[in-house]
């Protein structure tokens, strides 16, 4: 089951900058609308319009949030998508920490285990120990956790072989782990 599509940062860039575009044109009407109905700036009006600048920064800053980070391989998607058994398939999944956020291309849970996937080596390197440390503390095994660096469509459909083997069997399990990797990606 997918649980987040491949083109999910497109999406929400998308949305957070249409957002940001709409806050900015109601400040404006209203800031002009107040100048030109009362002929001043101090009226009621700018109090109007300056109480829509927050979610005017809001909708910025999760845009320029998002922005720095791209959606995967769309061919590379549609081999994990075609995966048989029980799974769940989230696509650009951002984890953010108090120093770092990390993406990881794809993050495929099933029954027995969680598997990360990316196309940066140096991902893995770096921030496994602290992704192991934190899914620890929510009471996952280390030797449940996999991370696999992808780097061209063999390595994908290989990683897409193990998955699928260890995908045959369900239980409760992979919705305990799903929840837990939910309230962890942005």
């Amino acid at each position: 089951m997918i649980k987040q599509e491949i083109n999910y940062i497109a999406e929400r860039k998308n949305k957070f900058l249409k957002m940001a575009l709409i806050y900015a044109a109601i400040i404006i009407v209203i800031y002009t609308a107040g100048i030109l109905i009362v002929k001043t700036r101090s009226s009621y009006y700018t109090l109007g319009a300056a109480l829509f600048v927050m979610p005017l920064a809001q909708n910025i800053v999760r845009f320029m949030s998002f922005n720095r980070f791209k959606d995967p391989s769309v061919e590379f998607g549609a081999v994990l998508e075609a995966m048989k058994g029980s799974y769940h398939l989230f696509h650009s999944a951002i984890i953010p920490d108090n120093t770092v956020t990390v993406l990881f291309e794809h993050v495929i849970i099933t029954s027995r285990s969680i598997y990360f996937l990316t196309y940066d080596e140096n991902i893995i390197l770096k921030h496994k120990s602290w992704l192991q440390n934190r899914l620890a503390a929510k009471g996952i095994t280390l030797k449940d956790i996999y991370f696999i660096h992808i780097t061209h469509m063999s390595s994908i459909k290989n990683a897409a072989l193990k998955i699928e083997k260890d995908a045959c069997y369900r239980s409760e399990m992979i919705d305990q782990h799903t929840k837990i990797i939910e309230a962890m990606i942005m």
